[in-house]
C-alpha cells in the first residue's frame, strides 16, 4: 500500500471497509487531512464523490445547522455498488432518527428519551453491577488462567445483557439480537455479511427482526408490561398509532445500537489498557479513575466513524465551497485527536480533564443512549479493576472490516481473576 505521505490528499482512503478491517483506523491519514486539507473533496472508487471533514470545529459547525445539512437521505458513505436493486444511500431500508430531520427527529426522540435520561439511567447502576459480575464468574474459577475472545465472550454481552432487560427481551433470544446487530453493523464484513442475488436475500436479517418485533409488539399491547417494548407499543403521535415502519426502525435502532458501539468501546478500551499498561496499573490501583477514563476510552476507540450529511444550500466551509446537494462526512475519530482541541492526543490518559470528545456526536443527533453508554463503560471497568489479577492478549486482534462503526472483531485475551477474599469493594 502506497504511504500516506506520497500520495495527494484527496486519494487518501478513509473509506474502504478494507482499510478499516486490515490496518485500523487510518489516523494518519486524518493527520494529513487536517492539517492540509481539513475540508477535502474525495471522489474514491465505487463511492459517490463527498467532502470530507475531520477537524473538530467543523464538525460542530456542520452538526449544529440542520436546516443547512440535512441527516435524511445519505446519511451514511455505503459502497453498493455491488448490492442488488435501489441504492442503500437512495432508498435506505429503514427510517431511524439518525436520518431524519427536525421537527420530525425531536417528535420521535422524545417518544424513548425519558428511559435514557441521566436520571432513569442512574437507577440501572446496581442491575449493571450485577449484571457485569456474571459475566465474570461466568468465565471460570478466580487464580486461574483463563482463555477467551474478549470481544464475544465479555465485551459484547454486558451492554447486550442490559440493553434487552431494559426492552423485557428474555435472555434467550439474546443470541438472536447479537447475530443480527453483527449482520446490520458487518454488512460489508466477509464474517458477517449475507449472501445473496436480491437486495432482499442481502438484507434478510431485517425480515427476520421486524417479524419478531411484530410478535413482542402485539404481545406487550395485549399484556402490558414495565418496560422500553410496552412504551414503544403504545406509542402514539397526535392521537394516533406510529406507522409500523418508524415504529419497527425506531425499536430496531435502540435493540441493535444500544450495545454494539458501547460492546466496541470496552473492547477498544482493554486494548488500549494493554497497550498503555501503566494506565491499567493506574486504574487496578484507583478504579474510581473510571469516573473519567469513560469519556477517554470513548475518545480514543470513537466506534461511530462517521455520518454523512446532504447540504440543503451553498455553504462556504473553511475556504471550500459546497455546493447545495453535495455530501459531507463527518469523520469523529479524527474529530478526537485534534491537536488544535486535545493536548497531546495521541496519548490515552484515563485522567484527561477536560474532554470535549465528539464520540458521542453532537447537535441534534447526539447519542440517545449516551447515558447508558458511559454507565455501562464505567461500571465494567470498575468492577474489572476490581477483579482482575491479570491480563494479557493471548493472540493477534482482528478488526471489523466496517467505515461506519468499527472495532476488534476478535481479540483473544489470557486473564485471571483474583480470589474474593483479595477483592476490594
Amino acid at each position: 500500500m502506497q504511504g500516506v505521505e506520497s500520495l495527494p490528499v484527496e486519494q487518501l482512503d478513509i473509506i474502504s471497509a478494507r482499510t478499516y478491517g486490515e490496518h485500523g483506523y487510518p489516523h494518519a491519514a486524518w493527520t494529513r487531512l487536517r492539517r492540509e486539507a481539513p475540508v477535502c473533496w474525495m471522489q474514491p472508487p465505487g463511492y459517490r464523490p463527498f467532502w470530507a471533514v475531520t477537524k473538530h470545529a467543523d464538525i460542530i459547525e456542520v452538526s449544529t445547522q440542520p436546516e443547512k445539512f440535512r441527516s435524511a437521505g445519505r446519511f451514511i458513505l455505503f459502497p453498493d455498488a455491488d448490492m442488488p436493486g435501489p441504492k442503500l444511500e437512495e432508498d435506505p431500508p429503514l427510517r431511524m432518527l439518525v436520518n431524519m430531520d427536525p421537527p420530525e427527529h425531536r417528535v420521535y426522540r422524545k417518544l424513548v428519551s425519558g428511559w435514557f435520561t441521566p436520571r432513569a439511567i442512574a437507577r440501572l447502576e446496581h442491575r449493571l453491577t450485577e449484571l457485569t459480575n456474571e459475566i465474570f464468574s461466568s468465565l471460570g474459577p478466580p487464580g486461574e488462567w483463563i482463555e477467551c475472545d474478549f470481544v464475544r465472550d465479555v465485551a459484547a454481552l454486558q451492554p447486550l445483557r442490559m440493553i434487552t432487560e431494559i426492552l423485557g427481551i428474555p435472555r434467550e433470544r439474546e443470541q438472536f439480537v447479537l447475530r443480527v446487530t453483527n449482520e446490520n453493523f458487518g454488512i460489508e464484513d466477509p464474517d458477517f455479511q449475507r449472501s445473496g442475488e436480491t437486495r432482499e436475500e442481502r438484507l434478510g436479517f431485517l425480515q427476520e427482526a421486524f417479524a419478531y418485533l411484530e410478535q413482542v409488539t402485539e404481545e406487550r399491547r395485549r399484556h402490558p408490561r414495565e418496560d422500553l417494548s410496552t412504551v414503544l407499543a403504545h406509542a402514539t403521535i397526535d392521537g394516533k398509532p406510529v406507522p409500523q415502519f418508524e415504529l419497527f426502525s425506531l425499536y430496531f435502532l435502540i435493540m441493535v445500537a444500544g450495545h454494539d458501539t458501547t460492546r466496541n468501546s470496552i473492547s477498544g478500551g482493554l486494548l488500549a489498557l494493554l497497550e498503555h499498561p501503566q494506565e491499567l496499573a493506574k486504574l487496578k490501583e484507583n478504579p474510581s479513575l473510571i469516573e473519567t477514563g469513560a469519556d477517554e476510552i470513548v475518545r480514543w476507540t470513537t466506534p461511530v466513524i462517521h455520518f454523512s450529511r446532504t447540504a440543503t444550500v451553498d455553504y462556504e466551509l473553511r475556504g471550500q465551497r459546497i455546493r447545495k446537494g453535495d455530501s459531507v462526512a463527518l469523520f469523529y475519530p479524527s474529530a478526537n485527536r485534534d491537536e488544535e482541541v486535545f493536548p497531546d492526543p495521541f496519548v490515552f490518559r484515563l485522567d484527561r480533564e477536560p474532554n470535549p470528545h465528539l464520540g458521542f456526536g453532537v447537535g441534534e443527533h447526539f447519542c440517545l443512549g449516551a447515558h447508558l453508554a458511559r454507565l455501562d463503560i464505567k461500571v465494567f471497568f470498575r468492577e474489572f479493576a476490581k477483579r482482575i489479577d491479570a491480563v494479557e492478549l493471548a493472540g493477534p486482534v482482528t478488526r471489523l472490516y466496517a467505515s461506519f462503526v468499527g472495532g476488534p472483531k476478535r481479540m483473544p485475551v489470557r486473564l485471571r481473576f483474583k480470589p474474593p477474599e483479595a477483592v476490594r469493594n
